[in-house]
Parts: structure tokens; sequence; C-alpha cells
């Protein structure tokens, strides 16, 4: 049994290890997403082991924007050593990501202030696209770079708020982390996984492209050419192309969904 097994804390001594609030876990006990494993005598929640690991679950993705609603749906089972190795390697790729994210941003940055010192012309819509883009998290963001004015106007026409952004950006770096996860594990693409993945996926390509097929056929041959991918995506292009493009392609037969052919050149 691990040392720490049997070791229970008091609702307040939680609180302060952890840096919440008694009142935060009070509503987690209330809305059943933090249920003590036992009660004191006199009514006093009691947390072992297993609740302080879901607890940590639950401050890692409220961190990261997500909403309680949502989190919920999102916590694991840590019942082994390996379930509870499987959430921290999650995380992590989260997390990397998210750094990945942020070097990104300050690569833009530089050849912007660079484009600006030699006097080149830069096109404000693409620019702003593509530093939007890049703001919320999206490793894809190259692929506007190959983007039709229309088809950039269609694009930026999905995040007119705030509250908008913030839940693309939430769900696409979910599923970043469970693309990559799922082709580290040599998941079959047309496993049951893979074609969860690939809905998840194909929901999110419709939102930002509006269903518009030109723009959802351009995307899949942008993401085909490896030549257009970025050098500090090498992770996800590997999944993308490796994995991911399986998938969809099963998926989309499955559900007899049909893309344009390319016109003739």
């Amino acid at each position: 049994m691990n040392k720490d097994e049997g070791k229970l804390l008091t609702v307040g001594v939680l609180a302060r290890k952890v840096g919440v609030t008694v009142r935060t876990l009070q509503y987690y006990d209330a809305i059943d997403l933090l249920v003590p494993s036992e009660y004191s005598e006199g009514g006093r929640r009691i947390y072992s082991r297993h609740d302080i690991i879901r607890l940590q679950q639950i401050i890692f993705l409220k961190s990261l924007g997500f909403s309680l609603e949502k989190i919920r749906d999102r916590l694991f089972s840590t019942e082994s050593a390996g379930e509870l190795k499987q959430v921290f390697k999650q995380q992590k790729e989260m997390l990397t990501s998210q750094v990945s994210h942020i070097q990104e941003t300050i690569n833009l940055m530089t050849k912007v202030i660079n484009e600006i010192k030699i006097g080149s012309e830069i096109d404000v819509d693409i620019l702003f696209t593509i530093m939007e883009a890049t703001k919320i998290g999206n490793p894809y963001s190259f692929m506007m770079r190959h983007f039709s004015k229309g088809q950039i106007e269609n694009f930026s026409s999905c995040f007119e708020n705030e509250d908008t952004v913030s839940e693309f950006n939430k769900t696409s770096q979910a599923l970043f982390a469970e693309l990559i996860e799922l082709y580290k594990q040599k998941e079959d693409p047309d496993g049951i996984k893979g074609q969860k993945l690939a809905a998840k996926w194909w929901n999110l390509v419709i939102f930002f492209t509006k269903g518009d097929p030109k723009l959802i056929q351009n995307m899949f041959d942008i993401g085909a050419n490896e030549d257009n991918w970025p050098s500090d995506v090498k992770d996800l292009k590997e999944a993308t192309t490796s994995f991911l493009g399986m998938a969809l392609n099963t998926y989309l037969k499955n559900n007899n969904i049909k893309l344009p052919l390319k016109e003739a050149r």
C-alpha cells in the first residue's frame, strides 16, 4: 500500500495546502464534483489521497480556463498507478503545447518587427488573422498564410467575441493533447478512440470553416503537404499526418461525407 494511502486531511487543512478556500471545497462537494471520502462524527469533511488527486485535476483544468461543467467530463479515474501516470502525461502535453504557442507568438513578433524595419508591406488582414490564431493557441495558424482573403474573412467571423475565442481555445488544446497521446500510444485510427477523436475534430473543422467545402479541402491540402509545417510543431505534424489523416478519412467514408474534387489545372 502507498505510504500516503491512509493519510486523511480535513477540509481546512486541505484548503490551506492547495491554496483554495474552504468554501470552494464545500461548493465542489455540493455539486458532486469532489465528494470527500469520509465525514467525521461531527460532520466535517475528510479527504483521502484519491480525493486529493481528483482535486489536482480540477485545479489544473481550471487554470486552463475550463468551466466546472467541462471539467466534470474531463476527469480521469486514478485507481491505478497506470491511470495516474496517464493523467500527468496528458497534463504535461497540454503545458508543453502552451509553451510552444508562447514561443511561436514571440517568433511572430520578431518577424513582424523585422518586416517593419526593412520597410516591407504586410497585408494587415492576414497579419491580424495569423496573430489571432496564434493568440488563441492554434498551432495550425500557419495555414492562414495559404488562405484567400475571402477564406480568411470567413475564418475571422467565427471569433466575434472573447467567449467564442476562449471556448475554441480550450476545445482545440484538449484535442491537440488527445491526438498526440493517441498517436504516441499507437492507437488504431480506425478504432473506437480514433473515430471518436475524428468526430470531435470534424465538428471543430465545421465550426471554423462554416462548412465551406472549398475551405475544408484547402485545409486538408495544406496539412497534407509536410513542407508547409513549421519546425516547432513536429509532434503535432507527425500525429496529424500519420494518425489524424487516416482517422478522418475513415470517419468521412463511414458517414458518407465527400469533399469536393480538386479542379483540373
